[in-house]
């Protein structure tokens, strides 16, 4: 009896250790390449996180229109493993607009999103990829960014080469910052957060991270 429950605890363990899909937490913020569109271009940044054993995201997508201005669309809800794949259901959606950068965003309507689905499956590059944006633009997007995060805490992207902003930041729990510089800049090459040192300057999103404002 004890070496057959040998035996079955090593084959689980076995599976745990040679399985890269268990024990690796898909929890952190993700972020696409900008993307060219018609019009301008997009943005998705994607948060997870878990709460009492389950998992939740947040999305959130940045849109640009030459003729119209900036759009944010926010997606939150569900999501529920699929083998070695995810699946992404909303239960809250809405839209919000502005046509200057520096001004607030001004919600521009809710909608019913419940019967959208979406998928999270694993690219060539092991790269996370998302079916869709979310609002259907581009499809197969993939998170080229990922950062160790923690739900809730101020992050922001600046966007290279967007002459239509004067800085170009936005992201995710920026409510509140009044000003304040950053406090950490995320290195990319080592994979971790680093004392801010002063903003950088080229081709690749950049992103900075506040200390965390609970005026949120």
């Amino acid at each position: 009896m004890h070496h057959n429950l040998a035996i079955l605890l090593f084959l689980t363990l076995s599976i745990l250790w040679t399985n890269p899909f268990y024990g690796k937490s898909i929890e952190g913020l993700y972020f696409s390449d900008r993307q060219t569109t018609e019009n301008g271009y997009l943005l998705l940044g994607i948060e997870i996180f878990s709460e009492k054993g389950k998992s939740f995201y947040n999305a959130q997508e940045l849109r640009f229109k030459k003729t119209f201005g900036w759009e944010e669309v926010l997606f939150v809800g569900k999501m529920t493993k699929d083998g070695a794949n995810w699946i992404l259901v909303p239960e809250a959606c809405q839209i919000r607009a502005k046509t200057v950068w520096d001004a607030k965003f001004a919600l521009l309507r809710r909608f019913d999103c419940d019967h959208l689905v979406f998928h999270l499956t694993k690219n060539e590059k092991d790269q996370w990829v998302i079916s869709e944006s979310l609002l259907g633009t581009e499809k197969n997007l993939p998170f080229r960014f990922y950062l160790d995060h923690t739900a809730g805490n101020p992050v922001a992207v600046q966007i290279p080469n967007s002459p239509e902003v004067t800085e170009g930041f936005w992201g995710f729990h920026l409510n509140g910052l009044g000003g304040k510089p950053p406090a950490k800049i995320w290195n990319p090459s080592k994979g971790n957060w680093e004392p801010f040192s002063g903003f950088k300057r080229n081709q690749e999103l950049q992103f900075y991270q506040w200390k965390r404002s609970f005026s949120n």
